[in-house]
């Protein structure tokens, strides 16, 4: 039987500010990989199917692995998973930056460097992608169901403001050298690691293993099955924008690798502004249902999309993906929220793996999707991703259980972990 040790509110608000930081860390790290690698793999010689592999050997291991590591911290603590996630992906970051070093200084040949990086960025997808369901899992323990979604926001929140701070400093680092990206959000989100060791309170003794295995939640369990859907289709929509969007502006505008890096950075600066805005000052004031946030982010990323592959010039494109992040900065906490309230207390963990590997799916789908469209033409992936956004709004729509409203439970007891 498990025991509790509540921590204070003071302890509890603490826990939540540090954890905002990995996320942030993690946030900050996928910036790196859409912004600089892309265009600067390319110029080395790799195509774009062989890049989109880089990301899909990550996304399948988060795809795969991302309900273990769930399940996982359910009883082994969601502190161990995060940190664990945190370290993995600092180490393999920096990593991957002296392989592309020892590419440069002619060590290695190009067909090996691009092994490399599978492997390397494939490691952080098998090892660590328990860091962002393990933390939703941790707020899902530590907030009553009318809090969930303002503080389900503030985690995606971390995310938008990587979004701001993270393409500014690549767009900066870059100039240094094109591998001091690598270095320094590696060690940045080593850093923060360490905070988290430090500051992250877990008092609370996870539950025990036996308890834990009879959970048999899966992918197709009727309560779940609608969020996960529609985070495949969300994720594969994310996928095109920010896998092809640098690739994109080269193209478009025949931008130098520099060049495309900086623009890519400034134009993912201004959609996380928008992302921030909606989710740290919007909907943590009025914790919406996650019908409400799933339909309107819907409706905001269809005509984001269609004012994106239809503007002539960088700053009509910038305003559109910034109109594009908020619709993804509701989207989001509405599906995290959604799958935390459909689930019983003892299967948040497992229930945010598997939304977070439905997540990964459409990443590891979009080198045979959304890069084999962009090969015919460079707008064809958004109007793909049009389509998939207009099945989010019908499912929304469609789908009932997202109209009811939940009858809040004031008790932060309620999920068996308070510290």
């Amino acid at each position: 039987m498990s025991t509790s040790i509540s921590t204070t509110p003071r302890e509890r608000k603490l826990g939540f500010r540090v954890l905002f930081l990995g996320m942030f860390a993690i946030g900050t790290g996928q910036t790196l990989f859409i912004a600089v690698l892309p265009p600067y793999a390319r110029g080395l010689g790799l195509s774009t199917t062989e890049i989109g592999l880089i990301f899909s050997l990550s996304a399948l291991g988060w795809m795969f692995m991302s309900p273990f590591w769930g399940r996982k911290s359910d009883y082994v603590g969601r502190k161990s998973i995060i940190l664990l996630g945190l370290f993995i992906y600092s180490i393999t970051t920096i990593l991957m930056g002296f392989e592309f070093k020892l590419h440069n200084d002619g060590f290695i040949g190009l067909t090996l460097l691009f092994i490399l990086l599978i492997i390397t960025r494939g490691f952080f997808g098998f090892l660590g992608s328990g860091t962002h369901s393990a933390s939703m899992a941790y707020v899902a323990d530590r907030t009553t169901e009318k809090e969930r979604s303002g503080v389900m926001a503030l985690m995606g929140s971390a995310f938008a403001v990587s979004g701001i701070i993270g393409p500014a400093l690549a767009s900066q680092a870059i100039l240094l050298g094109p591998l001091v990206p690598y270095f320094l959000f590696g060690s940045i989100t080593g850093v923060i690691g360490i905070l988290i060791w430090i500051f992250l309170p877990e008092k609370t003794k996870p539950n025990i293993p036996a308890k834990v295995h009879e959970v048999r939640l899966t992918v197709l369990d009727a309560r779940i099955l609608t969020f996960v859907a529609m985070g495949f289709f969300i994720s594969q929509t994310q996928a095109i924008i920010m896998q092809l969007l640098a690739m994109y502006l080269q193209d478009k505008f025949s931008y130098t690798v520099i060049e495309a890096t900086f623009y890519t950075g400034r134009v993912l600066i201004l959609m996380g502004v928008a992302t921030f805005i909606v989710q740290f000052f919007i909907i943590r004031r009025i914790s919406p249902t996650s019908g409400s946030l799933l339909r309107i982010g819907s409706v905001f990323s269809i005509l984001s999309l269609f004012a994106f592959i239809f503007s002539s010039n960088l700053y009509y494109m910038s305003l559109a993906l910034a109109v594009y992040g908020i619709g993804g900065a509701l989207m989001g906490p509405g599906l995290f929220t959604g799958v935390s309230l459909a689930v019983g207390k003892d299967e948040q963990g497992a229930a945010a793996g598997i939304l977070v590997s439905a997540y990964a799916a459409g990443f590891v789908i979009n080198p045979l999707t959304g890069m084999k469209l962009f090969d015919w033409n460079p707008d064809f992936p958004y109007f793909l991703g049009i389509i998939l956004m207009i099945f989010c709004l019908i499912i929304s729509i469609l789908d009932k259980r997202l109209n009811i409203k939940v009858d809040f439970d004031e008790d932060i007891g309620h999920s068996g972990h308070t510290g």
